[in-house]
């Protein structure tokens, strides 16, 4: 964290000096076994109360934490400049005395993931078919009739907003969203927290209303990777393990983010051979995004532009993930497995951060035209969305991964760990 040199990137906001002060970055890793056991956790703070790091103590249990009192973002307060104003509201209470205070940056659309989970939850019940037709009518506006399965892979594969909103709204008219914080709480998950969703347009999505942390979501992301056994235990003593969703659904669910086409965060497949950019964690983007002819991909409603058939042709891992990406906010999480033939590793990463659009780096800063406003964002012409530092920090993760685990036996998952099959989901 501290090498990454988040406190040097630019703000369009202030016209292109110098980010004022030290970003809020969270960071989390949970290394894993062939069997996809955990083995190791960390994770990392970056803030204006701790501009050089500081380090979560992880309880080895819950692979929780209670020694931090995270509270909600407030967008206002990093604006001002205000550094020791009063916190905002706590995440979870009765963390008053712990030694450390973050404020948690807003997920983006890694949101997405929790409505993924709930959806998952709800068909593992009974309550959901993915066959089941669903007509979206966003407030009187007809977004048309999909199967459920037809609704999430897009929310997943391109983070589309129309195909969120439609499950958002679904979840409400069914009765589900009012329990997404309660089951994830039971889980031991407590900072995971959706509320003030629209049940009329599965909309408003707002800061300072929907919560995650990296250590929260890398242990959700343990549970859909799914091994064997107890994988950690809630401090109520309940131990959480893979079949808290069916084997059937896992495998879907893992089949989406393993098709994601957003590799331009922690991996930056996407901008493969962009002078301005810098590798990230070196996976593959899904034949699926990439142009026969050409190499380039369209995805979410942005032609990258550049060819990615050289660093597909060097990748050594999968990464199975979802982004998120407004102007305030940039983030990244999944599961990391190795190509066959290539070194070895697997683990979980999520970084969560407020370096959204608005940030961005040295080398692209002739592209920032101020006058233009919100038209003249860097990445409105380069397509760089986030900051280089952002895959440079995956890169080096990646490698601290490779080099841990390069003895690990690279025999594959024992049979007790494999999820059953699921039919790939409708284009």
């Amino acid at each position: 964290m501290r090498d990454a040199g988040f406190d040097q990137v630019l703000d369009f906001k202030r016209d292109g000096a110098r980010i004022a002060h030290a970003p809020y970055v969270d960071v989390a890793v949970i290394e894993l076994d062939a069997r996809s056991r955990p083995t190791a956790a960390a994770n990392v703070l970056l803030s204006r109360d701790y501009p050089t790091g500081a380090i979560v103590p992880i309880d080895v249990e819950t692979l929780g934490t209670t020694a931090v009192r995270y509270t909600a973002w407030n967008l206002d307060r990093w604006d001002s400049g205000a550094h020791d104003a009063t916190p905002t509201e706590p995440l979870v209470p009765g963390r008053d005395k712990a030694p450390l205070r973050f404020m948690a940056p807003y997920p983006a659309s890694l949101f997405k993931l929790l409505i993924a989970f709930r959806v998952l939850r709800w068909v593992d019940q009974g309550h959901l078919t993915w066959d089941q037709p669903w007509r979206f009518l966003r407030d009187t506006e007809d977004k048309g009739t999909r199967p459920i399965r037809d609704w999430l892979e897009p929310m997943v594969t391109e983070s589309d907003n129309t195909a969120t909103e439609a499950l958002v709204k679904l979840l409400h008219e069914q009765g589900a969203m009012a329990s997404l914080n309660a089951e994830l709480a039971a889980l031991g998950l407590d900072t995971l927290q959706v509320h003030g969703t629209s049940p009329v347009t599965g909309r408003s999505w707002n800061p300072g209303q929907i919560h995650m942390t990296a250590l929260d979501t890398a242990r959700l992301l343990l549970l859909i990777e799914g091994g064997p056994g107890v994988l950690w235990r809630t401090a109520s003593g309940r131990d959480v393990t893979a079949k808290e969703l069916s084997g059937a659904s896992r495998t879907h669910l893992q089949s989406l983010l393993a098709d994601q086409a957003l590799h331009e965060a922690l991996s930056s497949t996407l901008l493969c051979g962009d002078a301005r950019a810098e590798p990230g964690i070196p996976a593959a983007v899904p034949t699926r995004w990439v142009n026969s002819e050409d190499g380039t991909v369209t995805a979410a409603e942005t032609a990258f532009g550049r060819d990615t058939r050289p660093c597909n042709a060097t990748a050594e891992v999968t990464f199975l993930h979802k982004t998120g990406l407004t102007e305030n906010y940039g983030s990244d999480g999944g599961i990391v497995r190795s190509l066959p033939g290539k070194p070895w590793r697997r683990y979980i990463v999520v970084f969560l951060s407020n370096l959204g659009y608005r940030y961005y780096d040295a080398k692209v800063a002739d592209a920032a035209d101020f006058a233009k406003g919100e038209d003249g964002f860097p990445y409105v012409s380069t397509s760089i969305s986030y900051t280089q530092r952002i895959p440079a920090l995956g890169r080096q993760i990646d490698a601290m991964m490779r080099e841990r685990q390069r003895a690990r036996p690279q025999s594959p998952p024992a049979k007790d760990a494999a999820p059953q099959q699921a039919p790939r989901p409708a284009r």
